[in-house]
């Protein structure tokens, strides 16, 4: 992949994330999940699996892929023994309109246009071997001007999310090993967004060592050989992008142009984290 598509494909990823996640941080959302009797854990993990429909916890551990399975486990045994698919799914949808509507308005200018080039993106994506997009992919339009914009970014943020599970088990990589990794390529302290995934300390710390010991990480950072693994699993990400970014050819920079306005005001708002350090905590697990 020559370096100008790789840029533009992280360039997409970058811009769609306040956009398509700020599900997981709208009080609209939230409250929704709330009149259901989840908490955020539940909240969570129910409503973004649920597309897939009511699989069990093992299955929402394996396909997030980062998270502490029992962990995971335990969320959504309890959100299941509370409510219904079909209930969370009507929750998200509602969740986005009034967050997003009140965030960006009812009709954000340009969102037409930027909702016919994602949907365009993701027709041209493939599914197999992505499970989230799949399951997105199966589901109906919200049938509204903001909640289209953000079930079509959701679905492209998800293909790169499936994408990127995929590249780094490619690589030989263990959960806590490819989370440890990117901490330190973004230049992150070891052990800090990590803490959101609710794994155990002694893992964590023993995970390090390890890393340490394979000449992949030295004190906080990377060593030669840590960065070059770590970007060959952000490079194979980014190749999965390639039918989508075909897709959208030269529109591609009208399309950036269009959400970036957008994500600027979901940031803003405080509808989304301004930075991974910013990550709540509220899914780590709990005694």
């Amino acid at each position: 992949m020559v370096a100008d598509t790789r840029g533009v494909a992280r360039r997409l990823q970058q811009v769609l994330e306040p956009l398509a996640a700020s599900i997981y941080f709208l009080p609209e959302a939230l409250s929704g999940y709330e009149a259901l009797g989840l908490d955020f854990g539940e909240g969570y993990f129910a409503s973004r699996s649920a597309c897939m429909g009511q699989v069990p916890g093992p299955v929402v551990a394996a396909t997030f892929g980062v998270f502490y399975p029992p962990m995971v486990e335990r969320f959504v045994d309890q959100a299941w023994a509370k409510t219904s698919v079909p209930d969370v799914l009507a929750a998200r949808v509602a969740g986005a309109q009034a967050g997003l509507g009140r965030v960006l308005g009812a009709s954000p200018e340009g969102a037409g246009r930027a909702t016919s080039l994602l949907r365009r993106a993701a027709d041209a994506a493939p599914m197999e071997g992505r499970p989230l997009f799949a399951g997105l992919r199966s589901l109906p339009w919200p049938g509204d001007t903001v909640g289209d914009l953000w079930r079509a970014a959701d679905q492209v943020r998800e293909h790169r999310g499936d994408a990127h599970v995929a590249a780094w088990v490619a690589h030989g990589l263990r959960p806590l090993e490819v989370m440890l990794l990117t901490e330190a390529w973004m230049g992150l302290p070891l052990n800090s967004y990590l803490r959101t995934r609710g794994w155990p300390q002694a893992e964590v710390l023993a995970t390090i060592d390890d890393l340490r010991s394979r000449g992949l990480l030295e004190a906080e950072g990377l060593t030669e050989a840590g960065r070059s693994l770590r970007e060959s699993v952000e490079e194979a990400t980014d190749r999965s992008e390639a039918a989508m970014l075909g897709a959208l050819g030269d529109d591609v920079e009208e399309l950036l142009g269009l959400v970036q306005p957008w994500a600027d005001a979901i940031v803003a708002d405080g509808a989304f984290p301004s930075s991974l350090a910013d990550f709540p905590s509220r899914t780590r697990s709990r005694s």
